[in-house]
């Protein structure tokens, strides 16, 4: 349990005590905090609010009353609900209160694992194998809320991204740096302008975005929900795969381990340019491993063994053109 601020405490009351008067039939016996936001710790706070019979999820954002974040986020949940209810295996959190102040809403808690939990975690391939399967089944439905447009590729910002990433990088990163990234130079020369779907996206969809209920997977967090490629939901979702153990041949050209992104494409089924989500693939490992090589900078445990695994990936992945 998140320990919480003074005023974290203060505004919990408040808020919780704000829901008990809009729409709470019973008191509430405890709120607790459950996640700080990393980039804005003083500003976005993920509460869970208990009562005897239900949990409820307050997520708050100070500057939403002036940036309208959680209000689009609020809107986009109530639209969606409406979607899914067509889905019973693909479900989204069910918004609950949005509180006329825009400073928080509220959403039923859902005390399951998320995506991410399972496969950083289950030493079981085959359970970890439905995970993506279920994942992939999620996600088509979530592209199908509006007709599929096509879309021209255009991979400079990537590029630029891991260009921007490298200028610091210790000495021993560089060389496989410079061969990798000519590799991505040359492919992308031959990938930009080539069409590939364009749907409604999640945004931010990685593995703590999606829990895994009996029987139904349930998406949450769409702050970051707009139109846009659907290779770039997909890259979200699959990086995480390098987490998991698999030999040199299991893995494929993109640095995902060949069955789970198989298993992936079992139940979603919108056309997707396979070369495009390759080298966006390889490009996102690339840019979190640079991410990792940075001169002058401590880092934890955790963040060398994820900048490991990255590692092994793109040695075994980059090391020739897509085309």
């Amino acid at each position: 349990m998140l320990t919480l601020t003074p005023d974290e405490t203060q505004r919990a009351t408040q808020f919780s005590n704000e829901c008990a008067r809009a729409f709470l039939s019973e008191p509430v016996t405890s709120v607790e905090g459950v996640k700080r936001s990393h980039d804005f710790p003083g500003k976005r706070l993920l509460l869970r609010i208990r009562t005897n019979s239900k949990d409820y999820a307050l997520k708050i954002d100070l500057d939403s009353p002036e940036t309208g974040r959680l209000q689009h986020e609020f809107r986009v949940l109530t639209d969606l609900s409406a979607h899914f209810a067509q889905t019973p295996t693909s479900q989204v959190v069910q918004p609950v209160y949005v509180s006329p102040s825009g400073l928080f809403f509220v959403t039923e808690f859902v005390d399951r694992p998320t995506a991410l939990d399972v496969i950083y975690h289950e030493n079981d391939d085959n359970r970890v194998a439905q995970v993506y399967r279920r994942a992939g089944s999620w996600l088509h439905d979530l592209h199908s809320v509006q007709a599929a447009q096509t879309f021209q590729f255009w991979p400079q910002w990537m590029m630029e991204r891991i260009r921007n990433s490298s200028h610091t990088i210790n000495s021993h990163a560089r060389h496989e740096y410079q061969h990798m990234m000519n590799i991505m130079r040359s492919d992308a020369v031959h990938l930009r302008g080539l069409e590939d779907t364009r749907v409604f996206s999640h945004g931010d969809f990685h593995g703590l975005n999606l829990i895994l209920g009996q029987g139904t997977a349930i998406g949450l967090d769409f702050t970051e929900a707009c139109d846009k490629l659907a290779v770039y939901d997909i890259v979200d979702f699959l990086k995480a795969d390098v987490f998991r153990p698999g030999n040199a041949e299991d893995i494929d050209r993109s640095g995902i381990l060949r069955r789970n992104k198989e298993m992936f494409f079992r139940l979603y089924r919108h056309p997707v340019n396979m070369d495009i989500l390759d080298f966006c693939l390889r490009g996102r490992l690339l840019r979190d491993w640079l991410l990792l090589c940075q001169q002058d900078r401590d880092y934890s445990d955790y963040d060398k063994h994820r900048a490991n695994r990255l590692h092994l990936r793109l040695k075994l992945a980059l090391t020739d053109t897509l085309i």
